[in-house]
């Protein structure tokens, strides 16, 4: 390749030499920008703007060492299945002044690692009434030895890693000026207000273990002089930390120590960086290579983070919503009419762990449609498309994940979280999706769901319910009648009609009752179901279908022959569904020849709707049949 490229260069009459230094030359003659007495003011103008100016009197740093722990392991997005992960980004704690030469000196054995200066990485590139620059931020590949970069904006320092490094590894930094940032555990609530004030940083970071904050310093110096100021920020970060830990990690099943790594929390720090121009509306959340999340910088967003009241019993509404977007798992169970609903989830698993009101989340007026919209005779798939639904439609959907949660328990979400990451496929089809939300629920509250689903106009498919009617009982209670900000309802009982048919029936001949199927579930053994045989010849075999009206648990079936000696089935066959379409073969048996209760008993519960009883021929040899009385025993 080297000589085809020296001799493609030399085919077209140019000889040059390539872009890079040579091995062993010394720093002096290399052409790298190493005056660390040039100050680029090129962007003064613009610097001022935003992100702003450190003071010529601030003091700049030589020789500083400072040690970081790069050891990580790879918890990504496509492992976690998550929409975005943090990323392994981690802060040093110093500021870069605009166009001024910051030097890091990287220790040999240290690969894989990059500088950036700025922590505003939103490309503005095209936008319309722009408020700062487009690209302020800078990036650069980091070798072992002396390393240099320049940006004309200035802005905070961070150390970006590829790869996990299993020594803390020790930098050596000149020419950065220190931010003070809050550190928790590190930092003394009081000195760090003075530190602040004394400051000419334009932006400062609060640091938690979870969860890190790009702020800036003006808005937290006005804050100090207001009448609720910030002055224990070391309450405020650990309560984030929680936030962090208990409400996004732990809630999707994640921990540290997880043996799989596909459940080990995320090693990288989830940020929230406030910006003068976020790149798309008023906030949004994260995509590869940029913070999690990207906040408007005003007094909304900026209070939200700081106000320690409004974290624990108030509406963080904006900064839960678009974390809540990162951690939204499309690709298994978040079909998309939910791309709005299920990021929410995270503001309610807050409010409940601090026992919040939920209506200060985002109001309340949406839920009383929404339960009506359940209670109902809805058609399969309105829950996505219904008119009904649209208006406040993302906080609607929300109702029944809130349902299962306050009815069944919050757990249910790191269950369901903890089976997409091991999942063997991704879904690609809605109704895939809605499967997979109906079966883990309905296996974590250990009952089948089918009824729960329906009545919130969510289809699924016959396979999945099938499935899990073959392994749970059915739901006994309308709990999508529950009321998730009051805690009520959700416990009248469901009605269910159990029905019968046969392939023959006498209609006419037997009387008003007697003849019909529905004989055999009126409880009377003096009442009887009859094959036809006033008109035709009908004969053996004959099939009866036994309807519970939803998944029961049963151990078997009672038979009831007619207080006759004649018409008494003999040999039958039973099989089971949960469709009506696909039948499972039970086993086979022999009636007794007496006018008696006859229970067969199944060789292990089982949980169906459908059961089929095929009789097969009768004690007398006659053409005809007749039962008193045929049900499940639960």
């Amino acid at each position: 390749m080297f000589l085809l490229s020296l001799v493609s260069c030399k085919k077209y009459g140019y000889e040059f030499e390539d872009g890079y230094n040579k091995p062993g030359t010394p720093e002096s003659e290399q052409t790298l920008d190493t005056s660390m007495n040039y100050i680029d003011k090129s962007l003064y103008t613009r610097a001022r703007i935003f992100p702003g100016m450190v003071e010529a009197a601030e003091p700049r740093l030589k020789d500083v060492k400072f040690t970081l722990d790069l050891n990580f392991s790879a918890a990504n997005s496509y492992l976690l299945r998550i929409a975005v992960a943090p990323l392994p980004q981690y802060s040093t704690g110093f500021y870069a002044p605009a166009g001024e030469l910051i030097k890091i000196i990287v220790p040999q054995g240290a690969d894989g690692l990059s500088v950036q200066v700025g922590g505003h990485t939103d490309d503005l590139t095209g936008q319309m009434n722009l408020k700062r620059d487009p690209l302020i931020y800078t990036r650069k590949q980091l070798y072992p030895g002396a390393n240099f970069i320049r940006n004309p904006y200035g802005g905070t320092i961070y150390i970006n890693a590829a790869f996990g490094i299993e020594r803390p590894v020790e930098f050596t930094i000149t020419g950065a000026v220190k931010s003070p940032d809050f550190v928790l555990g590190k930092s003394n609530d009081a000195e760090w207000i003075k530190e602040v004030r004394a400051s000419t940083v334009p932006w400062l970071e609060l640091r938690s273990k979870r969860v890190i904050f790009l702020i800036p310093r003006d808005f937290l110096i006005r804050n100090f002089d207001s009448a609720k100021p910030l002055t224990n920020p070391t309450a405020l970060m650990n309560a984030w930390n929680t936030v962090f830990e208990e409400d996004y990690n732990k809630w999707m099943g994640l921990s540290d120590n997880a043996i799989d790594n596909r459940d080990r929390s995320p090693q990288g720090t989830w940020r929230e960086v406030l910006d003068i121009q976020p790149s798309v509306g008023y906030g949004h959340s994260g995509v590869p290579g940029a913070p999690a999340v990207v906040a408007t910088m005003d007094d909304e967003w900026f209070n939200s983070i700081v106000s320690i009241d409004q974290l624990l019993h108030g509406a963080n509404w904006g900064t839960y919503h678009e974390f809540g977007h990162n951690c939204q798992q499309h690709s298994i169970w978040s079909w998309s009419t939910l791309d709005e609903t299920t990021n929410n989830l995270f503001s309610y698993k807050v409010a409940h762990r601090n026992g919040a009101d939920f209506a200060m989340q985002h109001g309340d007026e949406w839920v009383k449609p929404a339960l009506d919209f359940a209670a109902k005779n809805v058609s399969l798939n309105s829950f996505d498309t219904d008119v009904d639904m649209r208006e406040d439609g993302a906080f609607k959907k929300m109702i029944p994940f809130l349902q299962i949660f306050g009815i069944y328990g919050y757990d249910a979400m790191p269950y369901l979280y903890t089976a997409a990451r091991h999942a063997q496929r991704y879904s690609i089809i809605e109704i895939d999706k809605h499967d997979f939300v109906y079966e883990r629920f309905s296996e974590y509250a250990k009952v089948d769901l089918k009824l729960f689903f329906e009545a919130w106009g969510i289809a699924i498919s016959s396979q999945s319910r099938s499935k899990i009617s073959a392994k749970f009982p059915g739901l006994t209670k309308k709990i999508w009648t529950y009321n998730p900000m009051t805690k009520t309802g959700g416990t009248d009982p469901i009605a269910f009609k159990t029905t019968i048919t046969a392939s023959s029936e006498e209609l006419e001949g037997e009387g008003e009752i007697n003849g019909h199927a529905t004989a055999m579930l009126d409880g009377l053994d003096n009442t009887f179901w009859h094959s036809r045989w006033s008109e035709g010849d009908d004969n053996f075999p004959y099939t009866l279908i036994l309807n519970t009206g939803t998944a029961v648990a049963a151990k078997g079936l009672y038979f009831i022959t007619r207080n006759s000696g004649a018409q008494r089935p003999k040999n039958v066959e039973i099989y089971t569904s949960n469709d009506e379409k696909t039948w499972t073969l039970v086993g086979s048996t022999v009636i007794t020849n007496a006018f008696a209760r006859y229970n067969y008993n199944f060789p292990a519960t089982i949980n169906a709707q459908f059961y089929k009883v095929i009789l097969k021929d009768s004690w007398t040899g006659e053409q005809w049949a007749a039962l008193s009385e045929l049900n499940v025993i639960k």
